[in-house]
Order: C-alpha cells, then structure tokens, then sequence
C-alpha cells in the first residue's frame, strides 16, 4: 500500500515571468480529508490542475497514489469537481451522469445504477430529467460532484466545492464527505474559502502564500500550537473565580462568555500561572470542572501565518502592505 495518497515534490509552474507555484512539497495521507488554503493568487488552483493533469509542472513533480501525475493510472483513481463547472446544458441530469460514467470506463446499466445512486444521495433525484441548462449555481455544484464520484474514484480533488451553496447545501455537502472518509475510506482534497466551515471537516491542511507551502498539519495540533497564552477555565462558581482572577500578577485579563467558561490571558510564565490559577480556584472553595489551552481557530492560524509570510516577501522587495483579499466568515457567525 502507497503511504500517501498524494505527493509531491517540487512541484512548480510558471508562466512566463510569473512562478505560480513555487517547489511544493505536499504529502496527503490515504482515508484524511485534506485542506488546501491561501489567499486569492496563492496558486491554489494551477496546484489542482497540475494534479489532474490539465497543466504540466515546470518542475518537479508528484504521485498519486504512488503513479505519475498526469498518468493515466493517475487519472483512474481520482475524480475533480471545478470551482465553476461545466456541462452539456441540453442534456438532462441523468443523462448527463450515465455519459460521464461510461466514459470513465463503467457498463451501461452500471453507470445507470450508479447515476440514480448519487442523483439521491445529493437530493437532487426530483431533477433526474430536468435539462441541466436550468438548474440554479448550487445544483450544478452537486452535479459537479456526482459526475467526479461516478466511477468511485479512491481520491476526490475539490475546488470550491460548497461556494454557490445555500447554508443548508452546505452543511450538507460537509456531512457527505465526512461519510466518504468514515465508510468508504476515500481521500478528499478540498480548496475552501469558508474556512469556518473547513475546519469542521479536514483532518490535515496546507496553507500556501505565494506559491509556497507556509505550514503544512493536523488541524488540532496547527490550531493549539497558535492559541498563544489563552487559557479556558470552566469551575461550578465562575463569578466568584473570576472576581477573584482579577488584579493578580499572573493574569493580564480575564472574562466571562454566555455560557459560564471563563477566559484568561496568563501574563509571565506559565508554571506560576497554573499554580496561581489553581489556587484560586481552591481558595474560592469551587469545584474545577476544565482547564487548558484555548484552541485558535483555522481562520486566525490562516492570518497570522499568512500575514507574516507576506511580511517577508513585502520587505524583500523594499516595502510592506498587506492584504488578504478573499477571506471572509459569515455574517452574524462567531467562533
């Protein structure tokens, strides 16, 4: 069994005096959906074509599932869905899928079965022989992704896969590739600009600026290694605590959230922080329900690895501005 499902090593593409990816060296294990971040121009997509074979890498190069990218063995085991799919409009949904699926290699009846399968499993079999012409952005979105599971590829490359989706299609989109992972053992690499929800479903994400890579990890261990000195206490008399937190050396600032868990910002060093919190806690005569580390999350990881690389490209060149150009979080959402 190949250890990684992709790898690569290298890898670059550049056009003309533009380098749009820049010696990546990505490694995605079987069975893990694996997030694939940076800003607008990071080089993101040229990444995801080079992959499927639709661009030639410049240098470098990498493997799926241990065969040449670009490879027909390569191609084989993966499906892609495009951030902005394409389609024969006058064809209807079913169709359109049987098509797809006899041309990645299945049997007439087979792909028949199998386009009836995904139609439903994406809700949308109350279209099955609606023209594809007339559906909304977020139908063709799930098309898109029945047609790259027709053949049910052992790898699924998304690009934007949930970005012209009602929150609903979303959550739903989500709670399917989770399904993916746990029951069939598919690998997914999913590109997203909702990083809140992104972080709900990936177990490992690259973040690249500039065509490089800038981290490359596990989500919880990438999200606690940047959480800083924030700390999240949770005792059966909060108020009491936390009045009690206030003012002493220890403590640079504390809070309370809605639901009772107080916040605290240790200031110095952090042995004398936990046994001053600790003892407070006892001499308030509160029982201590939780304590630890409070986890950042992948929206606030992204800026601040992502600002700090365009930080060192900025002064390379004599300057600095800085701007993420597509980040956003939902409106009315908190974290």
């Amino acid at each position: 069994m190949t250890e990684y499902m992709i790898e690569t090593q290298g890898l670059s593409k550049r056009f003309g005096d533009l380098m749009a990816v820049n010696g990546l060296n990505i490694k995605v294990k079987p069975g893990t959906i694996h997030g694939f971040i940076g800003p607008n121009g990071a080089g993101k997509s040229t990444t995801m074509k080079m992959l499927i074979g639709a661009l030639h890498p410049t240098e470098g190069g990498g493997t799926i599932k241990g065969h040449p990218i670009g490879s027909l063995e390569a191609r084989s085991v993966m499906g892609f869905s495009a951030e902005h799919p394409h389609f024969y409009e006058n064809m209807n949904a079913y169709d359109y899928l049987v098509y797809i699926g006899k041309v990645s290699g299945l049997p007439g009846q087979k792909a028949g079965e199998r386009s009836l399968e995904l139609l439903k499993w994406l809700e949308l079999e109350d279209f099955t022989n609606k023209k594809v012409g007339g559906f909304s952005a977020g139908m063709r979105q799930k098309l898109s992704l029945a047609q790259a599971m027709i053949h049910e590829p052992e790898l699924l490359i998304l690009d934007e896969p949930t970005a012209n989706l009602d929150p609903a299609g979303r959550l739903t989109i989500i709670k399917k590739l989770r399904e993916l992972c746990k029951q069939r053992k598919m690998t997914v690499f999913i590109s997203s600009h909702i990083l809140s929800e992104l972080e709900k479903m990936v177990d490992e994400v690259t973040i690249i600026s500039h065509g490089k890579v800038v981290t490359e990890s596990g989500i919880k261990a990438l999200e606690s290694k940047y959480a800083g000195n924030e700390y999240l206490l949770k005792t059966s008399d909060s108020e009491k605590v936390m009045k009690a937190l206030r003012g002493r050396k220890f403590v640079h600032k504390v809070w309370k959230d809605e639901d009772e868990t107080i916040h605290i910002v240790s200031a110095g060093d952090e042995m004398n922080f936990k046994r001053g919190v600790a003892k407070v806690v006892a001499s308030s005569n509160a029982a201590l329900d939780a304590f630890g580390v409070a986890s950042s999350d992948l929206e606030q990881v992204f800026m601040k690895l992502v600002g700090e690389s365009e930080q060192k490209m900025e002064k390379a060149k004599g300057g600095f501005h800085f701007t993420l150009p597509f980040l956003h979080r939902k409106k009315g959402e908190k974290k």
